[in-house]
Order: C-alpha cells, then structure tokens, then sequence
C-alpha cells in the first residue's frame, strides 16, 4: 500500500553554529550540520546527524509512530552509565518528501535533554 503524505508549511534550515545534545547532565552529542524543522503548532525540533551522535548509546526500540507530514519514525532509547530514556529519539528513515534532508538524522526529546549551542 502506497503511503500518503501530506502537504505543510513545514520549513528545515541548517542551525546556526554548533549544536550541542546533553541528555542527564552530559553531552552525548555535537554537530555543526544539525537541521532546524519548524512546523507550524509544533515546537521547533533540531535533528542530528547520526555521526555526530555517541556511539553505543542508543538501542533500538519497537515504538513506531506515523506522521502525516513527515512519514514513519521509529525510535531509540537511551542507555549512558548513568541514566535510560526510553523512546527519546527519533528518526525517518523514509521520510515523505516535503521533508527529505532531515532523513535519518535523529531528534531528541525528553525532561533530562537539554540543547546547547555554542559558535563554533
């Protein structure tokens, strides 16, 4: 069955400077090529290239969610040595097209995450 997407005001636009992800006090991630996604009524989410993200700290999970607009993400939990978040990042792997750049690289969410940025 072909999927059906549909069309939003969606804009991506690279972040200005250096990206900055820290998930229960520590960076687990640092990119100068993060992607802002600015959907109209929803909050203004950042994507990260997967490289830019510390190995061994994401474990897949089976949690799949659809968006309209942006496809079928599916999930990650966290596990650093000091904290689990389950479900707090996401990515399309095959986004709809409105939205192609922000294909797997992941956006993270969550009470312990926090965004930082820095010029450089």
């Amino acid at each position: 069955m072909a999927r059906q997407c549909l069309d939003k005001d969606i804009k991506i636009k690279p972040a200005a400077g250096r990206v900055h992800v820290i998930f229960d006090g520590a960076e687990i991630a640092s990119s100068l090529n993060a992607l802002e996604l600015d959907e109209p009524g929803a909050p203004l989410r950042i994507y990260l290239p997967r490289e830019d993200v510390q190995p061994g700290i994401l474990e897949a999970s089976e949690t799949k969610t659809v968006c309209p607009y942006k496809g079928e993400a599916s999930y990650y939990t966290l596990k650093t040595l000091t904290a689990t978040g389950p479900d707090q990042v996401w990515y399309y792997p095959d986004p709809c097209p409105l939205v192609e750049p922000i294909r797997d690289y992941l956006a993270f969410w969550g009470d312990r995450i926090e965004y930082k940025r820095s010029d450089v």
